[in-house]
């Protein structure tokens, strides 16, 4: 039958897929030692889609799901920071509102921003790291390896990382539409909660400063 134009997006994809069985002769190519693979049909059906290299450091977290939501949207470069809004022509003025400095684009907010910066670097502290906060993209390629290994540090240390991004953006957000935000310190108080209300005893104790 003819697919018609008025049925729904769910119905029209499923009924497209009569397209992959061609009336039953293909059928046998999706059987694994004879009986039907739902794994290689799905395989056939699903559209093709690449790894992304930062895929464990929001599918292999245990930070909160706002943290991964704000982080996921961050690497993607989906936040409506002052750059992005003025190319839709709905700002002029793009100075970065935590620490009037620089145009507030996905890079400078994380973490050339000194603001940001030093959010970052307190919380690398707290793990016995001592070092300068790189670009936003080296930080994200570091957090994720980090969550590739199962050590309690290694997990502690993705955590903190979609922890801060997504705190630092509310920041951002609370000084523009209420003029002020919290100062470096309460913000990394509030994340090192945050993680250690998520983990077990054992993890805890490597957030005691």
């Amino acid at each position: 039958m003819t697919i018609p134009s008025g049925m729904s997006w769910v119905l029209k994809k499923i009924m497209k897929c009569r397209e992959i069985f061609d009336n039953g002769n293909m059928i046998h190519e999706y059987e694994t030692d004879g009986r039907f693979s739902i794994n290689k049909c799905y395989q056939a059906i699903r559209e093709p889609t690449l790894q992304v290299s930062w895929k464990r450091l929001v599918c292999n977290n245990r930070a909160t799901p706002k943290s991964l939501f704000i982080t996921w949207l961050a690497v993607l470069n989906r936040l409506s920071t002052k750059s992005r809004l003025a190319q839709w022509n709905l700002i002029a003025d793009t100075t970065c509102e935590l620490c009037n400095n620089g145009e507030e684009d996905i890079h400078h907010l994380f973490f050339q921003c000194e603001y940001s910066a030093e959010v970052w670097r307190n919380c690398l502290r707290i793990l016995k790291i001592t070092r300068t906060p790189v670009s936003f993209l080296e930080e994200v390629m570091i957090a994720s390896e980090q969550c590739r290994r199962r050590h309690k540090k290694n997990k502690l240390y993705g955590m903190l990382f979609t922890e801060a991004i997504y705190h630092i953006w509310l920041q951002r957000n609370q000084k523009i539409f209420e003029g002020q935000h919290k100062t470096t310190e309460q913000i990394v108080n509030v994340i090192v909660f945050n993680v250690a209300a998520r983990v077990d005893d054992n993890m805890r104790k490597l957030l005691i400063r």
